[in-house]
């Protein structure tokens, strides 16, 4: 199985020292954060994003599967007005257009301050926005990974892994997937029994802990791997934590994940 890394988890200064981590656990992927690389209007420097993930590829053998914080600074609401929701709309395609610039297969779609939806929501204007996100995903060849999360992180909207299934199927686009968090499942109480038979559903996996603190060993994380390999997973599980001041942390924790899943 092939595995990777968010770079949210470390500061700039640690790259290289994370990278050769990486690279004897023979992880292949770094997750990023757009604004982690370009710190400005990420989606405004799309030459110079390829030429990064050309970079990373020849020096490191990294690829970059996923990114996340695709909404970084972000106030617009998905159940705001009709002009909020073209903003993210538009906003979005040029974060779709940033991943097929650097070759990135998924987009994570957390956000979950702009997706609460009010009393009188309407859940059809949330089908419709990623109706056409994912359709424009396809089209570039990568794909929106639909994260749920808990209340805990200030959302009413898609809180457990179950609904981000049932939003998927209403959806109904091969731009718009699951982004399964291994956090949200422990937190919700969640069983690995309820994605039997949805591994087909599943773009990229987060390995994370509620509120992004350091990984914890899990009998669950066997019980994932086992259905992932059963139903033919064929994409990337990625360690997900907050900054770290301990590189041995993440030492330990790279090749712990490692360990379970390759």
């Amino acid at each position: 199985m092939r595995l990777s890394i968010s770079n949210i988890g470390w500061t700039e200064n640690d790259d290289n020292v994370v990278y050769q981590f990486m690279k004897e656990y023979g992880y292949s992927g770094l997750e990023i954060a757009p604004t982690r690389i370009f710190p400005v209007s990420p989606y405004d420097h799309l030459e110079e994003a390829a030429l990064w993930s050309k970079e990373l590829y020849q020096r490191y053998g990294f690829s970059v599967p996923s990114m996340q914080s695709i909404w970084y600074g972000r106030q617009g609401k998905i159940f705001g007005t009709v002009e909020e929701r073209q903003v993210l709309l538009d906003y979005t395609k040029r974060a779709i257009d940033f991943a097929h610039a650097i070759g990135c297969k998924n987009l994570v779609f957390g956000c979950p301050r702009n997706r609460v939806i009010p009393e009188d929501g309407d859940r059809k204007i949330a089908v419709g926005f990623f109706k056409e996100l994912g359709d424009y995903a396809l089209s570039k060849n990568t794909v929106i990974g639909m994260e749920a999360n808990p209340p805990i992180y200030n959302t009413n909207f898609i809180n457990d892994t179950k609904s981000a299934l049932e939003l998927i199927q209403e959806v109904n686009s091969e731009g718009f997937k699951l982004n399964l968090d291994v956090g949200t499942m422990i937190y919700n109480g969640e069983s690995t029994g309820e994605l039997v038979g949805n591994v087909k559903y599943i773009n990229h996996v987060h390995i994370s802990e509620p509120n992004l603190k350091p990984i914890e060993e899990r009998e669950l994380h066997l019980e994932l791997k086992k259905i992932l390999l059963s139903e033919g997973y064929q994409g990337y599980v990625s360690i997900e934590m907050g900054k770290v001041d301990n590189l041995a942390v993440l030492d330990k924790k790279l090749k712990y994940i490692a360990r379970v899943f390759q």
